[in-house]
């Protein structure tokens, strides 16, 4: 279960008191890249198995966390392999790995019936996956009921990896079902891994055999068109580092000297041309760095985003926003907006994704420069926001 925020304006709790975390890289992470690594071993570091069933070097079994290949590094090339009907959780295929918690990674989602029903690419970040931020077209893709298997019902997947591309090929079609729209970490050479999550997960999440890694040789993949920001969207932000928040907290009604000192000297980061600013590729895990991915979570976290609106007189705008999974919205030190986000609070279906800037607040706006503060609470599933200006007439915005 994903535990829901609850909020009480008037008590100081996330702008107040805070204590600083910093996102330094955990030292000792599995999976880092290694010249001497031997060849077909498994490293099982960060991965919980079955019992008494032994991975080979074409093949292991998951019930729970991540199982790479130190060998088989790649920066361009092809990945095949065959995964077996899901039991429980989900699967997935790790590349470019910097470590057990940095790496690429295209995952499968299955349904109650225990078939494959979709796949979906996400970047992860000091253990943090981010698939509410990546998501639709570009970033994931249904799997049809009747796709093609192994005489035994495994799946036959194909990944091709070239340059910021990346497309995967199911059951043996020449088409590709996804195309990643654009990988998101820098590229570099990294292993391969084997995935498996699972809030209930209990059996062989993940099941994989005839592995293979290939050169890609000529292959080549398209460019796609580029994501696009609304007019009006705002591209750079200043940003504080990353605070330890309660699982459970409130939005004082006045933002602290400290949070304000925070973003006055935070650094700026310029949003992805879609217009969302990714928390968790420029701050880190909201819980601080991880070893390797902890599903759901492992703490709370807040960080403030700010802007200065330079108005040339009085007036009104509306800001629209979309974020995950928890914002307190503060003009000129006040808070004026608190909304929630997330997973499953406001509808049993509500995954806590962002996306469209759905929720809109009114900022009355002095002549001379306002500042507008953003307070941003994540857990898990990846941290960021998007926001947009109805109309920038008679406004300049300062980073």
């Amino acid at each position: 279960m994903f535990r829901s925020f609850g909020f009480t304006r008037g008590i100081v709790a996330l702008a107040m008191g805070l204590s600083f975390a910093g996102v330094a890289r955990v030292a000792g992470a599995q999976c880092a890249p290694r010249p001497d690594a031997l060849r077909g071993v498994w490293d099982t570091t960060s991965a919980t198995l079955p019992v008494a069933v032994r991975p080979t070097a074409e093949g292991i079994g998951l019930v729970r966390g991540i199982a790479c290949r130190p060998d088989l590094a790649l920066d361009d090339g092809i990945v095949e392999f065959e995964l077996a009907p899901p039991s429980d959780g989900f699967a997935g295929i790790a590349f470019r790995m910097a470590s057990s918690a940095d790496y690429e990674i295209v995952y499968f989602r299955t349904s109650a019936e225990r078939r494959w029903i979709g796949v979906q690419y996400q970047p992860v970040y000091e253990g943090e996956t981010t698939w509410q931020l990546y998501h639709g077209d570009g970033y994931e893709a249904d799997i049809p009921a009747r796709v093609g298997t192994t005489s035994d019902g495994w799946l036959r997947i194909r990944l091709i990896i070239a340059g910021q591309r990346a497309d995967m090929y199911v059951g043996g079609d020449s088409t590709p079902l996804l195309r990643v729209r654009e990988l998101k970490r820098a590229r570099a050479r990294g292993p391969i891994a084997i995935w498996a999550a699972g809030a209930e997960a209990k059996g062989v999440t993940a099941n994989v055999r005839a592995l293979r890694v290939l050169p890609l040789g000529g292959v080549t993949l398209a460019s796609l068109a580029p994501e696009t920001a609304s007019p009006g969207q705002l591209m750079r932000w200043r940003l504080s580092p990353r605070y330890s928040a309660r699982d459970s907290t409130a939005f004082a009604d006045t933002l602290s000297s400290e949070a304000r000192r925070a973003v006055a000297t935070g650094r700026v980061a310029t949003a992805e041309l879609s217009g969302l600013v990714n928390l968790t590729a420029s701050i880190g895990n909201p819980a601080g760095a991880q070893r390797t991915n902890v599903f759901g979570g492992a703490g709370w976290g807040v960080a403030y985003a700010a802007v200065t609106i330079r108005s040339e007189r009085a007036q009104t705008r509306r800001l629209s926003l979309s974020y995950s999974e928890t914002v307190g919205v503060y003009l000129n030190g006040a808070l004026v907006y608190v909304g929630d986000n997330t997973y499953g609070v406001r509808t049993k279906d509500n995954l806590g994704v962002v996306g469209h800037e759905g929720e809109t607040v009114t900022l009355h706006l002095r002549p001379g420069d306002n500042e507008v503060v953003l307070a941003i609470v994540d857990k898990a599933f990846g941290w960021g926001f998007r926001a947009r200006l109805d109309s920038l007439d008679g406004v300049s915005i300062v980073p």
